[in-house]
């Protein structure tokens, strides 16, 4: 590799940085609509599964449909996300002294005046800057999904005359095989994206099970959190035990029964995380767990959490993309966690 080659690399890596950070506006919900795309496309390949469906009803209609599900299910759980934050906000005075008889036990065992160092750093809050803050992100949470449903609709108006552009741009062999090499990226997208969703489903709703029967307030809320943070690897998981275990601590003040919720659902995300998800996902989840973190770091960097929630389905389709391209396989290899692609 010739010094001319390595710095073409470096000019193109920072470049793209640069667009990313800059093109975030327009590059989020993008790669929102392209996730949902292929969830859609997930749903689907079920709903042909029966054959009435398959033959009868047209690929457009059943598109309209399974974005109906999709989106109806996000409106849901946005009306949910707000009704328990403001029941949460609400309830936290109740807790008060809840709140401090933990906080006066964690003093008594580690020495340490907790209950003096909260008071300081809450007296220094700006508190109007975080309800801005927070009518901000809510703000520009509606302006994305209405990018991402105008982002959908066209990447489903492009499927219908991308194969005739493929087939005017190659001809003969060569056709056959680039038409065999998106056929086969498209799937294992696709089952990557479907699968996951699956996975992060199973996961919040065994944890919602648990929350429920030892009394957590607001359960559904923290068990959407469980599935959404399940997206991010090892940190989500362990983030998405600790926010309810920490709230249980604030509600029922004492330790035991969150102690007791912290390990049913620990133990979760160490059965469903090392024995069925690697079975259910097969190679569709082969990435290296050093590139995961460092995907994770690279994109939490640049678009926050945002970015680290699609940091690895982003990496995952990097891997598939350049595992089915000949010149690039060596790189996926290379990024993937035993080399087998």
């Amino acid at each position: 590799m010739n010094a001319s080659t390595i710095t073409s690399g470096m000019l193109i890596f920072f470049g793209s940085v640069i667009v990313l950070i800059f093109g975030q506006q327009i590059l989020v919900p993008l790669m929102f609509s392209v996730l949902i795309y292929f969830l859609i496309r997930y749903i689907n390949k079920f709903i042909d599964r029966v054959p009435f469906f398959r033959s009868k009803i047209p690929s457009r209609v059943k598109n309209i449909f399974s974005a109906i599900i999709i989106f109806a299910g996000m409106g849901l759980i946005g009306q949910m996300i707000i009704h328990n934050l403001e029941f949460l906000i609400k309830s936290i005075p109740s807790y008060q002294s809840n709140l401090e008889f933990v906080l006066k036990s964690i003093n008594d065992s580690l020495g340490i005046d907790l209950v003096k160092t909260i008071s300081e750093k809450m007296s220094t809050l700006n508190y109007t800057g975080i309800v801005n803050s927070v009518i901000n992100s809510l703000t520009s949470f509606l302006g994305n999904a209405l990018m991402i449903v105008f982002y959908l609709m066209f990447l489903f108006i492009e499927q219908s005359n991308f194969k005739s552009k493929i087939k005017l741009l190659f001809k003969g062999e060569e056709h056959k095989q680039i038409i065999q090499i998106l056929q086969e990226i498209e799937h294992s997208i696709t089952q990557y994206i479907g699968l996951k969703t699956v996975i992060s489903t199973i996961t919040g709703v065994a944890c919602y099970i648990v929350l429920i029967s030892f009394g957590l307030k607001s359960s559904l809320f923290w068990a959407f959190l469980i599935f959404v943070l399940n997206f991010i690897p090892y940190i989500g998981s362990f983030v998405a035990v600790l926010l309810p275990v920490s709230f249980a601590l604030i509600q029922f003040g004492e330790f035991s029964t969150p102690l007791m919720m912290f390990l049913l659902m620990a133990s979760i995300q160490v059965v469903i995380g090392n024995f069925i998800e690697p079975k259910i996902m097969g190679d569709s989840l082969n990435i290296s767990p050093i590139v995961a973190l460092l995907s994770l770091a690279f994109w939490g960097a640049i678009w926050g959490i945002t970015g680290m929630l699609i940091s690895v389905p982003v990496t995952v389709i990097l891997i598939i993309v350049l595992a089915k391209i000949p010149k690039t396989k060596s790189i996926a290899v290379l990024l993937s966690h035993d080399g087998k692609i």
